[in-house]
């Protein structure tokens, strides 16, 4: 044997010697007890929702669906599509009458082809009154204005003006205005009309003519702020129609647009107005919200990097109401990139990643909740007791990127409790960091549906602008916690009763996408019923070496308001509704000790309950 092997055998022995003394008792003890017990060790779950693990499903005329990672469709789709399958054997059919499919609502007659334009695409002879089109822009300044800079009221009212005394010529010299002007009026016609005939949209027939004479933006040299409001528009009124596809390509360009006329930066430039920079700020920060949150809702890459954006936020604005709404919009849309890059992002393993992704998200969101609830209470005016619109849509998409952040766990579990994954995943919910986070998911979801009603009640729910359909579809995270494990919801009726009168409001009033949501939940509703009346599901958790929470922990009733988990048997008449109080939100203290309570190791092989068995003999 030669001197270099010996010598290398003797450095292999010593470092075995070196390896085994600096391994703890109790590490030694647990692989034993798991030899002992026949417990296997495990790689890291794998996050079934995350960016590298991508999926399809058959579209209604045969075309594959990509499931986007964060998206809500996706969600609900993935859900009902593993229930139906564990209750019949069978792939759930696209039905279009029954599923909510994109392109498939709502009929434009017009499939994009502009092969075969109208005669005359600047045709004025079928656009309404001067004084119903102020009418309409004034609807569209109430609804969005507050949210978006979608167009300058001032040079936009100049120009309207102008327009009426030769409508026709006016068109066809400003053919941008008039594409801005179509747009603004298939926005008011779709607030203010009523159509009893539910595939005539009411403002369609605006946005189709839009459509046809818009620019074609890859030659078109025209004002950047005002091309950009366009595409925004054009993106916005096609996310209402629930077509996210175009609606996604359509804010992309407008990015691009934005990107290229330099709005993403400081914009310090010495030969810049003072106004057109703070025009560039308002038009940039709503293409971010808008971007951030079609790219959330499809489930697809931002477009943009945190780290490229160095814009600063408008100083005054007068469009919409105090730069602090754009600015908060802003900050939570951040929360939102935050999570599709780290929860859902390419690493993709429930373990101590995904708590420590969880851990920051929710210390993030606790920072942006102290100002929220400072500036933007529920209620406008304590005195008058009403819910403040703009404050609910705040407190909404705050709910929503904690829902968000945390649903991987509830599909998890029921994934586990439909027998298509690994059974022993449902002992990590004996994890006091698990139940916590699981909690504070049917938390944010029954906040969502208090917040609805209450603009229900005052008829400000939103039946065009798709925010608060979107938000209603939180009550799918209800059914699912009911049939995992009643100690995390005990019963969901009242809720999803509560989240389908919602939905019905506006499906009733023209929204057709509303009422295939509601198809779908009542159709999971059902199926999970009958898989549990069947004992079709797996057994809860296991009862043996239950572990008991960590020292100096607390239970999750101590973290989640009190009132929200006494809110879990009661009725949602309206008489509860109207008791809700404006003090059922979390409060920025109680998010932060939620986070800071995270045990990082909770989602670890060997499960939870193997700390316990350390202390056992063998």
């Amino acid at each position: 044997m030669s001197p270099r092997v010996t010598s290398e055998r003797r450095s292999l022995r010593a470092s075995k010697r070196k390896t085994k003394a600096c391994v703890h008792p109790s590490v030694t003890r647990v692989v034993m007890l798991m030899l002992t017990y026949g417990i296997e060790a495990k790689t890291p779950l794998t996050n079934p929702l995350a960016f590298h693990i991508t999926d399809w499903v058959p579209g209604p005329v045969g075309r594959p669906v990509f499931m986007g990672t964060s998206s809500s469709w996706a969600f609900g789709r993935r859900v009902l599509g593993m229930t139906h399958e564990r209750l019949t054997g069978s792939a759930l059919f696209p039905d279009p009458n029954n599923l909510l499919f994109d392109d498939h609502v709502y009929d434009l007659k017009w499939d994009g082809n502009k092969a075969n334009p109208p005669q005359d695409l600047f045709d004025v002879s079928n656009l309404p009154t001067p004084d119903f089109a102020k009418y309409l822009i004034s609807s569209v300044k109430f609804h969005c204005s507050q949210l978006f800079y979608l167009f300058e009221e001032s040079t936009f009212m100049e120009r309207f003006e102008a327009f009426q005394h030769n409508p026709a010529e006016e068109a066809r010299a400003s053919p941008l205005w008039f594409c801005h002007y179509l747009l603004i009026l298939a926005f008011g016609k779709s607030f203010v009309v009523q159509s009893t005939n539910l595939q005539n949209l009411p403002g369609a027939e605006q946005f189709v003519q839009a459509m046809h004479c818009m620019p074609d933006f890859s030659f078109f040299d025209g004002d950047p702020i005002e091309t950009t409001q366009v595409l925004c528009c054009a993106a916005l009124y096609l996310q209402c129609i629930h077509r996210r596809g175009p609606a996604y390509r359509m804010i992309g360009t407008a990015l691009r647009w934005a990107l290229e006329h330099g709005m993403y930066t400081g914009m310090d430039g010495v030969c810049l107005d003072k106004v057109y920079v703070q025009r560039c700020r308002l038009v940039w920060w709503t293409v971010y919200v808008l971007e951030r949150r079609m790219s959330s809702l499809l489930g697809v890459p931002m477009g943009i990097s945190e780290e490229s954006i160095n814009a600063s936020f408008p100083s005054i604005s007068r469009d919409i109401q105090g730069s602090n709404v754009l600015e908060m919009q802003v900050m939570l849309c951040q929360i939102l990139a935050k999570v599709d890059l780290t929860v859902y992002g390419s690493e993709g393993k429930l373990d101590s990643r995904y708590l420590s992704a969880t851990q920051s998200v929710l210390r993030d969101i606790a920072k942006v909740t102290e100002q929220l609830n400072r500036s933007f209470g529920l209620y406008g005016n304590g005195a008058m007791g009403g819910t403040s619109r703009i404050s609910a849509h705040l407190h909404i998409l705050e709910h929503q990127c904690i829902i968000l952040t945390t649903r991987p766990l509830l599909y998890i579990f029921l994934q586990s409790k439909l027998g298509q994954s690994d059974p022993a995943s449902m002992d990590w919910l004996q994890s006091v960091t698990v139940k916590s986070l699981l909690h504070i998911c049917v938390e944010s979801a029954q906040q969502i549906l208090r917040i609805l009603s209450n603009l229900q009640e005052q008829g400000l729910l939103e039946l065009f602008l798709p925010f608060d359909m979107d938000a209603a579809f939180a009550s799918i995270s209800l059914l699912m916690a009911a049939a995992i494990d009643s100690s995390i919801l005990h019963d969901h009726s009242h809720w999803s009763q509560r989240a389908y009168a919602i939905l019905d409001y506006m499906n009733v009033r023209g929204n057709l996408a509303a009422g295939l949501i509601q198809s779908e939940l009542k159709q999971l509703d059902n199926e999970l019923a009958q898989l549990l009346m069947k004992g079709n599901m797996a057994m809860t958790v296991s009862t043996t070496f239950i572990r008991e929470p960590e020292q100096g922990s607390k239970p999750v009733g101590s973290i989640v308001p009190p009132v929200a988990l006494a809110g879990y048997s009661r009725s949602l008449e309206p008489d509860f509704v109207e008791n809700f109080g404006q003090n059922y939100e979390l409060s920025p203290d109680q998010l932060m000790e939620l986070a800071n309570s995270l045990d990082l190791n909770s989602l670890t092989w060997p499960l939870p309950y193997m700390d316990d068995l350390t202390g056992h003999d063998i």
